[in-house]
């Protein structure tokens, strides 16, 4: 199954993708004009459920089978029924679009059967291999550790939505029911991301060469799973999820929680790595570094509902996605599609980085500058600072674009490839 999930996440990917350059092309100064305003939210939407949630879920679906072997196949077809779903929601343009934080939202029966679809595959499949993982919860090996960790967390974000539901209130109020929602699980799902993230630094490590073992901090692992509950209880505790005091306390639970485990881990990753310009498992390490605290670095600046709050969480989730692509070319070695990696593995990883990095910055500056988020066009400004900004983060788009691109084309040509051969074999046998 593992292959399966593996296509699912680089389709999902690809598609997600696709619909970013549509959402950051209608931001564009000079460019926005050509693309439609009345799709822009769909847009939008599809990329984050697709690029963000589903890309990311899948590959960690695809992790789990591959350190705890479990039959997954229900899970995968009840995943690949929502897959297309909610991609077929949101290149239809039909329906309300819902622009609340974590899962956005697209108001019609297709898009809710998708996504509830993808959750049942996901809760189902987080759950075969829960006793697997319970023992490497305090692994020194640093992969097992965060992988079991990843599977727990993964079950009480799909817990947390009953608690969330309770509390949603009237549902005619849709950007509040769906904020309220999707709060308290959109926000242990950002500690999933944490743990697979971890996992993936230390896999790169792995793969150059570098087997660490994890001393006090297979136990500040733990951490995640005591703060991730804490963020379950609060459409206990509080009777809004999205109260001011309730997002203070989310605040708390992730500088806390999370950020402090991350630096911990991320100095342990770096203490004796020796960058490798030429090495695509070296440089997409480094690239991730850089992400990860470029995003969290916006974020300690301090942040408005304004566009630094994309620029901050695509930092942080970016720099999982940019992990994710360079293991996959591990992946396919050993899957047996290919035995050597052409030097678009090399090049790849930093155009999609840098794109990335030119993208967060434009954002970021552009925030300072006050420009609004999930807004199309510039209509709302002429500040010549903003427009530049938006024109860097237009250029770097254009980069990522093409290095992701580059990357589902390549994956998925040695795929389907690979598909074709080994089913010619097992005619002929």
């Amino acid at each position: 199954m593992e292959k399966r999930w593996f296509l699912l996440s680089v389709v999902s990917l690809g598609l997600g993708g696709f619909l970013a350059f549509v959402v950051a092309m209608a931001r564009t100064p000079g460019v926005y004009q050509y693309f439609p305003p009345g799709y822009f939210y769909y847009a939008l939407i599809g990329h984050v459920d697709l690029a963000i949630v589903i890309f990311l879920l899948s590959f960690t679906l695809l992790v789990w089978n591959r350190v705890y072997r479990a039959d997954t196949r229900i899970a995968f077809y009840l995943s690949l029924l929502g897959f297309l779903g909610v991609a077929l929601s949101a290149f239809l343009g039909k329906g309300t679009a819902v622009s609340n934080n974590y899962l956005p939202t697209i108001v019609h029966p297709i898009f809710f059967g998708g996504i509830i679809l993808f959750f049942c595959g996901f809760t189902l499949g987080a759950f075969s291999v829960l006793k697997s993982s319970i023992r490497d919860i305090i692994s020194p090996d640093p992969v097992k550790n965060a992988v079991s960790v990843s599977v727990m967390l993964g079950i009480l974000m799909m817990l947390a939505v009953i608690p969330s539901y309770l509390r949603a209130g009237d549902p005619s109020n849709v950007y509040i029911f769906y904020e309220r929602l999707f709060w308290a699980p959109g926000h242990i799902h950002q500690f999933l991301n944490g743990a697979m993230l971890l996992y993936a630094w230390y896999y790169l490590l792995a793969l150059l060469g570098s087997e660490k073992r994890l001393n006090f901090l297979r136990f500040i692992n733990l951490s995640f799973l005591i703060f991730g509950f804490l963020l379950f209880l609060v459409p206990v505790l509080y009777a809004d999820p999205i109260s001011m005091p309730a997002k203070i306390f989310t605040e708390v639970s992730y500088a806390v929680g999370l950020g402090i485990p991350m630096f911990l881990h991320a100095f342990n990753v770096i203490k004796g790595f020796k960058p490798d310009v030429k090495n695509p498992f070296s440089s997409a390490l480094l690239l991730s570094l850089s992400l990860y605290f470029l995003g969290v670095l916006i974020a300690y600046a301090g942040i408005k509902a304004d566009l630094r709050v994309p620029a901050h969480y695509h930092g942080t989730v970016t720099s999982l996605t940019l992990a994710l692509m360079v293991i996959s070319y591990k992946l396919v070695q050993e899957y047996g599609y290919t035995q050597r990696l052409s030097a678009l593995s090399r090049v790849q990883p930093y155009l999609y980085g840098v794109g990335m990095i030119l993208f967060i910055l434009g954002l970021y500056f552009a925030g300072r500058g006050g420009a609004p988020r999930k807004t199309y066009g510039t209509g709302y400004t002429q500040d010549p600072v903003v427009l530049f900004s938006l024109v860097i983060m237009g250029i770097g788009t254009l980069m990522a674009v093409i290095g992701g691109v580059m990357f589902v084309l390549y994956i998925l040509r040695l795929l389907l490839r690979g598909q074709v051969y080994h089913g010619l074999q097992e005619d002929k046998g």
